[in-house]
C-alpha cells in the first residue's frame, strides 16, 4: 500500500527541519511571522501564503518554484531538487533546452504538473514558453 504525501506534511516536515532546535516562536520571529503561523504549518493546518513560501525557500537554499514542485511532487513523478543558493546555470539551462538535474520529467508529467499550478504561475510558464516559441521559432 502506498502512502500518500500531502504538501501540508512535507511542509510542516520541511519548517520543523528548518526551525531545528529553535522554539517556534524564535523561528517565527525569523521569519518575521506570528508563533501561530509557524504552529498552524506544522500542524498541516494551513498553507503559507506565497511571501512566506518565498522566505522558507530562501531558508533551505531553493528557489520559490523549487518549494512549489517539492511540496506537490508525487512518487510518480522523478524530481530531484538540490541545495542551492544560485540556480542561474539551472535557469540557463531550461532557457536553452538542455536538460537539468533538477527536473526529469517527461512531457506529459510536466504538462500535468502545469495544469495543477495557480493561475499566476500557470501564466507565468505560459509566458516563458511563449517566449521560447518565439526565440526557436526565428
Amino acid at each position: 500500500m502506498q502512502v500518500s504525501t500531502t504538501p501540508k506534511l512535507k511542509l510542516a516536515k520541511l519548517v520543523k527541519e528548518l526551525r531545528g532546535e529553535k522554539s517556534q516562536r524564535n523561528f517565527a520571529k525569523l521569519l518575521g511571522v506570528s508563533y501561530y503561523a509557524v504552529q498552524t504549518w506544522e500542524k498541516q493546518a494551513a498553507l503559507p501564503d506565497e511571501k512566506n513560501l518565498q522566505k522558507l525557500a530562501d531558508l533551505k537554499g531553493w528557489t520559490l518554484l523549487q518549494l512549489q514542485i517539492y511540496l506537490q511532487d508525487s512518487e510518480k513523478n522523478n524530481v530531484a531538487i538540490t541545495d542551492r543558493t544560485d540556480d542561474s546555470s539551472w535557469l540557463e539551462n531550461v532557457r536553452n533546452g538542455q536538460p537539468t538535474q533538477a527536473l526529469r520529467w517527461s512531457i506529459d508529467d510536466l504538462i500535468a504538473e502545469v495544469r495543477t499550478l495557480p493561475f499566476d504561475a500557470a501564466a507565468k510558464v505560459a509566458q516563458v514558453a511563449l517566449e521560447t516559441m518565439t526565440v526557436k521559432g526565428s
